[in-house]
């Protein structure tokens, strides 16, 4: 089994490379600055990237940016960053995914717990994230063989939160996180939005 992971070098990423590799698969971990790159912001570099992928069971995407910031702060950069990146990034990711992906393949989009418990300025975050869920229902229209999309929702990790200096006891680690991607790919359908378990919105 083969599987690519996008952001690879990233928390949730590391941690997902990490379960793949214990599981069997062979992982190419892909990223800006790694050996095999790829920028999702840029639409030349995605097509230039899966043009030298074969065939895969699996394409995570655990990359792009979205601005946390207040509404009256928000501006045209801030929501173009975040429109073209965590969201139209793995958009294309995606499209050019599905195109390697082998029968009953999974795709997995990265959004968040902010697209149902937001916090105060992550509304830009939450629109985000609720977009990638229509665009996997709405992909469900197109995709055939038993290909999947499926967008996941970790929550906060507790790496994160000790990066901000919060309280990390209420969140999971990374190690913890990766077992939500793992169980999307061997038992989501296509459109199917997931969450770590103990972590789902109330």
């Amino acid at each position: 089994m083969k599987a690519i992971v996008i952001g690879a070098t990233g928390t949730i990423g590391k941690g997902i490379v990490n379960r793949l590799e214990k599981e069997g698969y062979e992982v190419i971990a892909a990223s800006r600055n790694g050996e095999h790159k790829i920028d999702i912001n840029d639409p030349n570099s995605v097509n230039a990237f899966f043009v030298n992928i074969d065939s895969v069971d699996a394409v995570v995407c655990a990359a792009g940016s979205a601005a946390f910031t207040p509404i009256n702060e928000i501006d045209e950069e801030k929501l173009q960053l975040s429109f073209n990146s965590k969201l139209g990034g793995q958009i294309r990711v995606a499209q050019k995914a599905l195109e390697k992906l082998n029968e009953n393949g999974a795709v997995i989009l990265t959004g968040g717990m902010f697209a149902y418990d937001p916090w105060p300025s992550t509304s830009v975050l939450a629109a985000v994230n609720k977009g990638l869920e229509g665009f996997a229902l709405g992909a469900t229209k197109d995709i055939e063989d038993g290909r999947r999309v499926i967008v996941s929702h970790p929550p906060l990790l507790s790496e994160t939160a000790e990066r901000m200096e919060m309280d990390t006891t209420p969140w999971p680690n990374t190690d913890k996180v990766s077992d939500m991607y793992w169980n999307a790919i061997g038992n989501a359908k296509n459109g199917d939005v997931v969450y770590l378990e103990g972590y789902e919105p109330k």
